[in-house]
């Protein structure tokens, strides 16, 4: 037993990879680098004799004894991840501030903080809406949760949570005016709906409609929350996605009227690098990339 369980980061960095068919996924994963990933199957290959992955480039594909190792070690990882879940649930206290960017706030997060907390009842999560992040540590935020590009350089541990990527949508109303019956879209008669610039649309027009400056054109709100509910009031064509706009999709309130997709930004969570950092921000830290694994992976 004790000789086994030497080698259970090693586990882990194998079932990570072995998981997404990626040791760069898996380090992204596990906060840790390519070479400590490597370097850990490496361990394990070494002291099985065996081969566990065949590289092809920066994809990796499970040897047979890979394969027949994969699911006893998933299993096993997944039955210790329950035992300390659940004795965390029951356990563990404390108050997390969480700064997070406003429409991600709203659309998204404060329901996945409801839950959290449902599961976790002796932990407080404050949700902090900030377009500026607040500080990590010195009495102000524990954890921030915003754009990449808004994340402080330095002091802090990152990761990356999803992705939004983008598509044009509209009303079903403002579709039949816009969209000829060859699925094409009139630009010409389609206002947009901007948040935060114009940045992101001029982002899709340069990518599939270069010839065309209708970016230029429409109003620019300040806030995601407002662009939504102005497109779902008819006033124009918005860049929606399938995560913040999940409900108004979902509800038909807005329809996709294009299938290209450009990626609009990264959302990134960060705790301090330092002795600071509380367990209960953590464990909702490891809580939510775990919920979010999948807009990740694809």
């Amino acid at each position: 037993m004790s000789r086994s369980l030497r080698h259970l980061n090693s586990l882990r960095a194998f079932e990570a990879a072995a998981r997404h068919s990626s040791f760069a996924k898996a380090a992204s994963e596990l906060n840790v680098s390519h070479s400590v990933v490597s370097q850990h199957v490496k361990n394990l290959e070494e002291w099985f004799g065996a081969d566990l992955f065949t590289r092809h480039g920066n994809r990796v594909e499970l040897t047979a004894t890979g394969r027949a190792l994969m699911p006893q070690v998933a299993s096993g990882l997944q039955t210790l991840t329950d035992a300390c879940e659940g004795i965390l649930r029951k356990s563990q206290s404390g108050a997390v501030v969480v700064s997070a960017e406003p429409a991600l706030a709203s659309l998204w997060l404060r329901k996945q903080i409801t839950e959290f907390c449902a599961l976790y009842p002796r932990i407080e999560v404050d949700l902090r809406p900030a377009w500026t992040p607040e500080r990590l540590g010195d009495g102000q935020a524990d954890m921030i949760i915003h754009f990449a590009t808004r994340m402080p350089a330095s002091g802090v541990e990152k990761a990356d949570l999803f992705p939004i990527d983008g598509y044009p949508a509209a009303t079903p109303q403002l579709r039949d005016r816009i969209v000829g019956a060859r699925g094409t879209i009139d630009w010409s008669a389609a206002a947009l709906v901007h948040d935060n610039g114009r940045e992101t649309w001029q982002k899709w027009f340069a990518a599939f409609e270069p010839e065309s400056d209708a970016w230029r054109t429409g109003r620019v709100y300040s806030d995601l929350s407002l662009a939504i509910d102005a497109a779902v009031d008819g006033e124009g064509v918005i860049l929606a996605d399938d995560i913040l706009c999940k409900q108004e999709m979902a509800s038909n309130r807005l329809v996709r009227l294009d299938e290209r997709v450009v990626r609009c930004v990264w959302y990134q969570v960060a705790l301090p690098r330092n002795a600071a950092r509380k367990p209960a921000a953590e464990t909702l830290r490891n809580w939510l990339l775990d919920r979010t694994s999948e807009f990740r992976d694809r």
